[in-house]
Formats: structure tokens, C-alpha cells, sequence
């Protein structure tokens, strides 16, 4: 990576508040079978033909997976792939998972996943937090009396998040599915069972942020899935922030969910770059990525195989940047590609589709399809980026730092290049040829980068 040898080694300025980056864990592990990546869960999720034909018209589940890994051959081997995700995390400077409890059974695969990350946090690095958090669409239901056990039990656990003051960190995806007197209740029962609350939801409306005010302790927000939702996320950072409760920004790469039939428009990296650049111009308190794993959205940054790590690794220089408060020093080139394999627009592809993937539940509030092709650029020097495609090549003069450079979406194969005093310093061929035609869609940015070979 530029930058930093470490990027979790960067710190803030000195006499500055701590500054934390959780990602938000859902129920996609490293392998749900420890079968052979050819006929494991993943596998079923990504076929036409699996989850039992269900969504044969949609092309499959997911579209892409974790990076396939062999079956380990050790009992414990859900435990060590946990070990390996928290470390694969910490390394680029997250302070934690922000994990989704959508089940308190002690059978529930969410329990399981929890009960197998927190055993695994103990053998990974220092101070690497599970913050919980309660999915109130699916416990909308369940007994306020149970829930409070299940996180009395779960709060006995170390790695468990807790505030500086020693509060419970307790967050809850969408509180505003529950009236507040449910939530008085809960927390009332927590603090009888002995655990006093950070209370920290994340709103799937933020308008109820004003409702909840006197009862949270800081707050995040859902959605900002589009560029056009950024103005909104500042508005509501900045509201909590003058209230004197804690922020959290959420930052999200892309947003496609096959299952659901639509796509939202992030325009290659630049939602992701634009939400940090957000959240640290409202100076906000937290980061939220939305999502390390959730594949059902398309929005992970967990290294996977289509994005590849180029989410990821962009995001170690963002979590330093937000951390220290300055921009690290690029001192290596580094070019980054994001594209889709197929246009919007294509007639050619989804054949076997009955409809077209659309822009977000109400597309008329949705902002439109993009086609381009984009290469991200790390300088360390000005230099030449040339884009070339099956059509023709574009070249661009960029000076050092960030620069982003796009062309209009080409079928066929496409390849980057950097270069200075006509030398060519880097060239890279995108692992992805982009498609006229194709079975079903597939609207997921693809992408790489010139630090790491495709996986």
C-alpha cells in the first residue's frame, strides 16, 4: 500500500480524541461448510440453480464470494477462519466488527458466529473489539426479557466493546422498529443485571434521530448508498454532534442486491472515497463501514472475488487519513481499477432474466446509472494515466496525490498504464473483460489494483 508500512500503526494528533473504524459483520463467514469452494454454501448462493431455484429468475443469491479458501482439516476450523478475519482487519487499522445479532438462540447461526469471533479475539491481536448489536427487524418479536440475558451472558465475554467509562457499547440496527418504551425497558434490564449502557443505534430513518435523542449516547445511519445521500449525512452528523452525543458516519462502497432486483448507483469508488471525505469534514467521532461481509448487498470490503482487495486496501489509507487527521504520505505508486464487466444498458445481457435490474426500490429517487471505466491513482509524482480499450486509449496528465480518472464503459478488454518521461512506470491489465452479453447481470464494480496480482 502508499503510504504506510503499517496503516495500523497511524495514529491521531496528539491531545486529539481517540477516533474508531468498525465494520459491520453480517452472517457471511469465510465458509458456512468447510467444503471444497466448488460445491460449498457459496456456491449454492451464487448459482441460478441454487437456494433451491428460488432465484433462478434473478440469477442466483450473491455475486460474488470471500476468497475461496481449501477445507481446513482442524475441528475448530470456523475459529480459525474467525482469527484469520480479525486480523485480515485489524491490519488496516478497523478497531472492531460491529456485529448484527439477528438471533439469540444458542443454536442460531448468528450466535454461533458470535460465540466463534469473540472465542477468536482472544487469540488475535490486542484490543480488537465485537461491538453488538441488536437487528431490531428480526428480534422485533422476541422478549425483551430474553434479549437482555442473551447480552448480560454475551457482556461477561472479553472483546466485548465498552466504553472509556467502562459502559456496555450496545448498538441496534434500526431502534426505530421498537417503541421507546421497549427500549427503556431493555435497557432498564441491563442495567438491573449489572451493565450500564453506551446506547449507539444506527437509524435506518434518520428522522427518529430526534425522537431517540435523550435516550442514545451517539448515533450512526443506514442507507448513504448513493452520492446524492451525502448532503443528508452531514446534515445528521452535524445535528448529533451539536446535541453532544457521538457520530458515527457510514461510509459504503456499492449497493446490489440481485435477490432483491436493484442495484444503487456509487459511480466506481467514489461514493467511498466522497463518505470519508465526509465524515472528515463533519469531524466525525467514528466510521461505520458498511459492510465487511455483507454479500446479500453487494457491499463488502472484505477481500472477495470480484473487488478483489482494492476496497480494502483503499480503506487502510482512509482509516489512516481519518485516524491521524492528515493525509499520509504516498510514497509508492499504486493505480487502482474499478469498473463494471457489463453496461446498464446492454441489451445483450441478462437474456435469462424476466426484468431488468433496477435503481434502488423507487428509482425515481434514485440516482442514475453510470458506465465508466475509472482508474484511481496514488502518485507519489505527476505522471501519465492512460486508460486503454477495445475502441481506443485516453490519457490524462495527473499531478501527484489522488487523482481519478474516467471514460465511458467499452466492451472488451480494458488495461491502465502509468508513465513519466515516456517510460512506462506501471502497466495493468484488468483482470475483468467487459461483456455485451450475458445469462444474467451482474452489477457489481470489479476491481484491482497494480500492489497486488488478482486472486
Amino acid at each position: 500500500m502508499p503510504a504506510l508500512a503499517d496503516p495500523a500503526e497511524a495514529g491521531t494528533k496528539p491531545g486529539a480524541p481517540t477516533k474508531k473504524v468498525y465494520a459491520h459483520w453480517h452472517w457471511f463467514p469465510t465458509s458456512f461448510d468447510n467444503w471444497p469452494p466448488e460445491k460449498d454454501q457459496y456456491a449454492d448462493y451464487m448459482s441460478p440453480d441454487g437456494s433451491q431455484g428460488k432465484l433462478k429468475s434473478e440469477g442466483g443469491f450473491i455475486r460474488e464470494r470471500p476468497l475461496p479458501r481449501p477445507p481446513r482439516p482442524e475441528a475448530n476450523w470456523a475459529v480459525l477462519d474467525m482469527l484469520e478475519e480479525i486480523k485480515t482487519a485489524d491490519h488496516i487499522g478497523l478497531n472492531g466488527f460491529l456485529f448484527n445479532m439477528g438471533g439469540i438462540d444458542d443454536g442460531s447461526p448468528y450466535m454461533v458466529n458470535l460465540r466463534n469471533m469473540l472465542e477468536a479475539a482472544q487469540k488475535g491481536p490486542p484490543g480488537f473489539e465485537i461491538v453488538l448489536s441488536i437487528d431490531t427487524v428480526i428480534l422485533v418479536k422476541t422478549p425483551v426479557e430474553a434479549i437482555a440475558d442473551a447480552i448480560l451472558k454475551l457482556a461477561q465475554t472479553p472483546h466485548v466493546a465498552r466504553h472509556t467509562d467502562g459502559r456496555l457499547v450496545l448498538g441496534a440496527f434500526s431502534p426505530e422498529q421498537w417503541d421507546i418504551g421497549r427500549w427503556k425497558e431493555l435497557l432498564q434490564r441491563l442495567t438491573r443485571g449489572g451493565e450500564k449502557v453506551f446506547f449507539f443505534p444506527t437509524f435506518l430513518d434518520a428522522r427518529k434521530i430526534i425522537d431517540f435523542m435523550e435516550l442514545i449516547d451517539g448515533a450512526s445511519m443506514w442507507g448513504v448508498d448513493k452520492l446524492s445521500d451525502v448532503p443528508l449525512l452531514k446534515r445528521v452528523g452535524r445535528l448529533v454532534k451539536q446535541a453532544g452525543k457521538v457520530w458515527a458516519s457510514i461510509v459504503w462502497p456499492q449497493d446490489f442486491r440481485p435477490h432483491n432486483r436493484w442495484f444503487s448507483e456509487c459511480r466506481n469508488s467514489e461514493l467511498f472515497r466522497v463518505s470519508w471525505t465526509a465524515a472528515m469534514e463533519i469531524e466525525s467521532d467514528v466510521v461505520n463501514i458498511a459492510t465487511w461481509n455483507d454479500y446479500s448487498e453487494g457491499s463488502e470490503i472484505r477481500p472477495s472475488t470480484s473487488i478483489q482487495y482494492a476496497f480494502y486496501d483503499l480503506a487502510a489509507f482512509y482509516i489512516a487519513w481519518f485516524k491521524k487527521g492528515t493525509m499520509p504520505p504516498i510514497t509508492e505508486d499504486v493505480i487502482f481499477y474499478f469498473h463494471r464487466i457489463e453496461s446498464t444498458e446492454a441489451r445483450g445481457t441478462g437474456t435469462a432474466q424476466p426484468f431488468r435490474f433496477a435503481t434502488n426500490l423507487v428509482s425515481r429517487f434514485a440516482d442514475p446509472p453510470q458506465n465508466e471505466i475509472e482508474l484511481l491513482a496514488l502518485l507519489k509524482e505527476p505522471g501519465k494515466l492512460t486508460i486503454s480499450t477495445a475502441k481506443d486509449s485516453k490519457s490524462l496528465n495527473a499531478k501527484a496525490g489522488i487523482t481519478s480518472f474516467r471514460i465511458p464503459l467499452v466492451p472488451g478488454r480494458v488495461s491502465f498504464q502509468l508513465s513519466r518521461e515516456n517510460a512506462t512506470v506501471i502497466s495493468l491489465p484488468s483482470a475483468y473483460e467487459i461483456r455485451e452479453t450475458s445469462t444474467y447481470q451482474d452489477l457489481l464494480y470489479h476491481a484491482g489494483s497494480s500492489s497486488r496480482p488478482p486472486v
